[in-house]
């Protein structure tokens, strides 16, 4: 059961990963056609956050289009919340530590999103991607983990801020290249969506 448990979490890491790399290869050949090179430490960071993206798809439980096929022709199976507050718990602020490293890496790596509003934006879809991917499973969407992953990324922006502040933001490799922290976001998030079906294989 652990080996095939560790299967399946390479086969999800593989799907987050693919589509990022193949885009990558392509980025960094048009980057040296236009005689711009691409920062090895800027690649580093960039895969230190989709390794982080498929730690919180693993954690939060996405659905994906294996459980669309799965569970047809009932797609809408998971609960929903509107209530804010309602299951204000440990898990809110667990949800919130969860997102912190979210709105800490995205300025870090990416210059655009060097702006609190952006960042927190970014934050605020992503997780917005996540609660309604869990109607297709069995999970519960809600808003107060909207609310809370929405803080956790305000939270991680201070604390960049703080760092940029003590170490000067020259001291991180960034990229400068426009939306590209949301392109990676999407990649990510559509090769887990449309890649990660486990179910051929049980």
């Amino acid at each position: 059961m652990s080996r095939l448990t560790d299967i399946f979490s390479l086969y999800a890491l593989a799907c987050v990963m693919l589509p990022c790399l193949v885009y990558q290869l392509f980025f960094v050949i048009r980057r040296q056609n236009c005689e711009k090179k691409v920062p090895g430490a800027y690649l580093a960071w960039a895969g230190i956050f989709l390794l982080y993206l498929w730690m919180v798809f693993d954690v939060t439980g996405v659905g994906t289009i294996g459980d669309v096929l799965r569970n047809m022709p009932d797609i809408i199976l998971g609960g929903v919340n509107l209530i804010p507050f309602d299951s204000f718990g440990i898990g809110f602020f667990l949800n919130i530590v969860m997102f912190m490293p979210f709105g800490f890496l995205l300025p870090l790596i990416w210059t655009e999103c060097r702006d609190l509003k952006r960042t927190v934006a970014a934050g605020l879809s992503f997780s917005l991607f996540i609660e309604l991917t869990q109607l297709l499973n069995f999970r519960a969407t809600d808003v107060d983990d909207l609310m809370a992953n929405t803080c956790g990324a305000w939270a991680g922006y201070l604390i960049w801020g703080g760092f940029a502040k003590i170490f000067g933001e020259r001291l991180f490799s960034a990229d400068d290249g426009k939306w590209e922290a949301a392109r990676c976001i999407l990649l990510a998030a559509a090769g887990e969506f449309f890649l990660y079906n486990p179910y051929f294989i049980i």
